[in-house]
């Protein structure tokens, strides 16, 4: 469950939930997608989230609200907040994902812990044309579309989608391999607003239970 929500929300992330440091996700040198021209000077991002975890009839299966901040490249902060309290941090090279009310925190290699997953886009460094096929979909109400297919066919999901809106990002939709979809919605968001390093890193209070999973 906690690897999924890394891959979704990544936003994502779902999710979303942003590739956060990639070259250009077309073939031409001098082609720019939507993703490109947001990640373009971009150094941190912040925002609030909405999740919601859609099933296959298109019912809400469940709907959960938070913030998420994130620092190029590879540091990101996804605090969860309703209806349950959950951390899921990473400084690039260590994740580590806190459950309040078990008051336990699990430790991963970072790299191994969002390897094919939304979470890479958002916060990596890779180059996205080798791992996806790009295509720019009609708009929607002024909100524009960008389809991420995984070249992968073992992939764990179908496709990712990035919402945005006058160069902002508004959202994330990712569609895994069991017909279900998971939905982001950012507000409040914030382009390269102020954030210390120490805000990406972890360190468990006494009494807490650790799981090194590394």
């Amino acid at each position: 469950m906690h690897l999924k929500k890394i891959s979704v929300y990544l936003l994502a992330g779902q999710l979303f939930f942003i590739a956060f440091q990639v070259p250009s996700a077309t073939t031409g040198a001098l082609d720019k997608n939507l993703l490109d021209s947001f990640l373009e000077d971009l150094d941190t991002f912040s925002a609030d989230f909405e999740q919601s975890l859609v099933g296959e009839s298109g019912e809400i299966l469940e709907t959960t609200k938070g913030a998420v901040q994130l620092r190029r490249p590879g540091m990101f902060f996804w605090s969860y907040r309703e209806p349950y309290v959950q951390k899921i941090i990473s400084d690039g090279i260590t994740l580590w994902i806190y459950d309040e009310d078990l008051d336990q925190v699990t430790i991963n290699d970072a790299a191994v812990s969002i390897e094919d997953t939304p979470a890479l886009i958002l916060s990596g460094d890779f180059i996205v044309a080798k791992h996806y096929v790009a295509i720019e979909l009609e708009s929607d109400d002024d909100v524009a579309w960008l389809e991420l297919t995984p070249k992968d066919p073992e992939s764990q999901y179908r496709s990712l989608r990035l919402a945005f809106l006058d160069n902002d990002l508004k959202g994330m939709m990712l569609f895994d391999n069991l017909g279900q979809a998971t939905l982001i919605t950012f507000t409040n968001t914030s382009r390269n607003p102020q954030l210390d390093r120490e805000l990406f890193r972890f360190s468990p209070q006494p009494g807490i239970d650790i799981i090194d999973a590394r």
